[in-house]
């Protein structure tokens, strides 16, 4: 995997807990991301502060809001990040160094999950900093009025504007794929970061595939 997220929005995950993660992951290749309750400076600074890679910012809906989370994403000049990079600058072993590097290396994931971040989505990414424009679509079918539904019209609609939005601005396009068929789909379409599961959801996968290997 070239990237994951540790979860403290959805989840019942803790500092600590997303701590541990960050240390499991360590040395490996894979991309440690941490997705933060909601839109708050204090908590992308402290999951940076641990040492994520970068943040994936939940229910970006405007281009100020999306302002504000990059601008808690990078140190000054570029943003208003608060310099205590505990864990990631090495225990500050380092800290010239990280502060010279954080900037440059720091990702920012925002979620489009409404109806009017996809109207806005070109706005949104527009602004300087935005990395990833990533699609949540669990509450986005809701907000269409489908919910669980991840195909149709609708649906369509609005991965084409998300989509053509990032690339159109040079970002990057995410976005959720409820199963592996999706998942292809979505990589013929263009995304360039696909999340095709969680731990709960392949772990009962697994389980139910060997159960039926055994009957």
């Amino acid at each position: 995997m070239d990237w994951v997220v540790l979860d403290m929005e959805a989840s019942p995950m803790t500092k600590q807990d997303a701590l541990h993660m960050l240390q499991g992951l360590e040395g490996s290749t894979c991309a440690a991301l941490i997705r933060v309750p909601f839109l708050d400076q204090h908590l992308i600074e402290h999951a940076l502060d641990m040492g994520a890679r970068g943040v994936v910012v939940p229910k970006v809906n405007t281009a100020d809001e999306a302002e504000r989370a990059v601008r808690a994403c990078r140190f000054p000049p570029q943003g208003n990040r608060g310099i205590n990079p505990v864990r990631a600058s090495g225990y500050f072993s380092d800290v010239p160094g990280y502060l010279r590097r954080a900037n440059a290396e720091t990702v920012c994931v925002l979620q489009i999950e409404s109806a009017e971040a996809v109207e806005r989505a070109d706005e949104i990414a527009a602004v300087e900093g935005a990395d990833v424009l990533f699609m949540g679509m669990g509450d986005l079918s809701m907000a269409l009025g489908q919910p669980t539904v991840m195909t149709g019209p609708a649906m369509d609609r609005a991965r084409a504007a998300v989509l053509s939005a990032a690339h159109d601005h040079g970002k990057r396009a995410g976005i959720f794929a409820y199963s592996l068929e999706l998942a292809k789909e979505y990589v013929a379409e263009g995304f360039d970061m696909i999340a095709f599961g969680n731990d709960i959801k392949l772990f009962r996968e697994a389980v139910q595939a060997s159960l039926g290997m055994l009957h």
